[in-house]
């Protein structure tokens, strides 16, 4: 291993000195086509423009020397190189865009021939949702007080997302189909209250209380169309609407009984028979910030369940919850707000765009 340092050492110092070369060479070529000796200019930058040439922090460098070279060839009428020159700059940084003030219109002209945009956005997602069910069909074993309800509780969610812009109803830069794959949980909190009467000797009204947590493992597929409010460098709001498949893995209820005047039923969890696959509607607003080489979104989305979570044949499928806990299986669907952060990077595929006819 020793006797590789000096080779190393070697290979580091004729890099660095070919980059300073290769400065002092697009210098050379800057002057040589300010005086027009456009021939000269491909010569010059050869070596340079080879992956050994610019430094990796050199990049700005590089797109000066392609903008050159595709002038250059822009004036001697070669089509086909000032394409090839154009296309290297756009693949070494696909943020550039030309000055239309002080850059030759012949330049912006041909810049404008290719494509600008990402052909999709590739990144991960991560957030958090408040659940709660929305009862088609009340099933109880017994019959529950007024106090008795259903309350939202926090759940994660976190998964893959893709983001592929589209030109839609003649509009650029404004639509986007956007898709997630989500492992997300659903949690909610049941209180169900029944009467017992009243003691014999007190008088006083006695009851037993229900409490539990349900909690939901599931796979969801959103797939949405968003659509941009305002275009924008630094700040792009939009809206969203779409829909969601959902595999359920698994529901189970984490539930005490509590009795006044008699010992509690201990704690213990029971899972529950469900619809496997299911279907929601989504409407979403949000905003993404452009953090180079790509999008941080903030999103705000509601998701209004269109199936039934449960069937009537599942009401009463565990026993051990009917006869320990007198709880029934209700027939419902799934309602739930979500907020959540992402962060895609953005994959450029430059190319010449075909002209219209």
């Amino acid at each position: 291993m020793n006797r590789l340092y000096p080779v190393i050492i070697l290979v580091s110092v004729a890099t660095t000195a070919l980059a300073q070369d290769c400065v002092q060479t697009l210098r050379l070529a800057r002057a040589t086509y300010e005086q027009g000796r456009l021939h000269e200019i491909e010569g010059q930058l050869a070596k340079c423009l080879l992956p050994s040439g610019f430094g990796k922090d050199q990049k700005q460098e590089r797109v000066e020397a392609y903008k050159l070279l595709c002038l250059s060839y822009i004036y001697l009428e070669e089509p086909d190189k000032a394409d090839e020159a154009m296309l290297n700059l756009k693949k070494t940084d696909p943020y550039y865009e030309p000055n239309e003030a002080v850059d030759p219109a012949e330049f912006v002209a041909l810049y404008n021939t290719f494509r600008k945009e990402p052909v999709y956005r590739i990144g991960a997602a991560l957030g958090g949702n408040f659940s709660q069910p929305n009862i088609s069909e009340l099933v109880y074993v017994t019959e529950f007080t007024a106090d008795s309800k259903y309350k939202q509780a926090f759940a994660i969610q976190f998964g893959a997302v893709a983001d592929v812009p589209l030109s839609l109803f003649g509009a650029q830069k404004k639509w986007t189909l956007h898709g997630e794959l989500l492992y997300q949980q659903r949690k909610f909190q049941i209180s169900q209250q029944e009467s017992r009467g009243t003691d014999p000797t007190t008088g006083v009204e006695l009851f037993n209380q229900l409490q539990g947590v349900e909690t939901q493992n599931l796979l969801t597929l959103p797939v949405m169309l968003q659509y941009r409010i305002i275009n924008n460098d630094k700040f792009n709001p939009y809206v969203g609407f779409g829909v969601s498949a959902e595999l359920m893995l698994n529901r189970k209820l984490t539930a005490e009984k509590l009795r006044d005047g008699q010992p509690s039923v201990p704690e213990k969890s029971e899972d529950f028979e469900h619809n496997t696959y299911n279907l929601s509607a989504l409407i979403s607003a949000g905003a993404k910030v452009p953090i180079r080489p790509g999008v941080v979104i903030l999103e705000l989305r509601y998701a209004h369940g269109l199936t039934n979570i449960t069937t009537a044949e599942h009401a009463y499928a565990n026993e051990a919850l009917v006869l320990d806990y007198g709880f029934a299986d209700s027939i419902f669907k799934m309602s739930s707000i979500a907020l959540s952060v992402a962060y895609v990077y953005e994959v450029f595929i430059p190319k010449k765009l075909k002209r219209k006819k």
